[in-house]
């Protein structure tokens, strides 16, 4: 397992990266006097600028001129991509939608969504993915199956489990690198 490097603050705050490290100490480590913020002449005060220049195009009550994208249908979007989709969608004015209809009578938004919903659990699907542990649980991916087995099933004696130092135990070698990354 390749080593990973910390960076620690005075305050105990550790981090991977020492970009964030900077960061933090910037914007929001307790030990540090000084810290950056950038402020609105609303009164609003931000720790990243980013965030600062969002809110002034689609916040700000001080701003005159906010980007806004208007639907017909009285509908506001702050995203010219969130309109495209409510048009295609779900607006009331517009007669023709993108809708991906199952011979079911289920509809989707999504051809994705009603490809998953052929597959796992149309009622007219003679052929679904089902796949079933032997304690009776059932799955629609053979990855879900898998992990079922290795870190929760009643019945499989052999768990996978990530031991940390401290004594605790995870069945998620990632859920133990967070542990680690938050806790030491």
């Amino acid at each position: 397992m390749p080593k990973i490097s910390k960076h620690k603050c005075k305050c105990g705050s550790v981090f991977t990266q020492k970009y964030n490290l900077n960061r933090h100490k910037q914007t929001a480590c307790p030990l540090e006097k000084v810290k950056k913020r950038f402020s609105c002449e609303c009164g609003s005060i931000f720790t990243e600028k980013g965030s600062l220049v969002n809110h002034k195009r689609a916040a700000c009550p001080l701003e005159e001129v906010k980007i806004r994208f208007p639907c017909e249908c009285g509908s506001i979007f702050t995203q010219k991509c969130r309109l495209g989709l409510h048009k295609k969608t779900s607006c009331p004015l517009e007669t023709v939608k993108i809708r991906f209809p199952c011979e079911c009578g289920s509809i989707f938004t999504q051809k994705s969504s009603l490809v998953h919903h052929k597959k796992t659990a149309c009622s007219l699907e003679k052929i679904k993915i089902r796949l079933t542990c032997e304690c009776g649980s059932s799955f629609t991916s053979k990855s879900s199956l898998t992990k079922h087995k290795q870190t929760v099933c009643s019945l499989e004696t052999v768990k996978i489990r990530f031991p940390c130092e401290c004594g605790s135990s995870f069945s998620e070698k990632s859920t133990l690198a967070k542990h680690k990354q938050h806790d030491h």
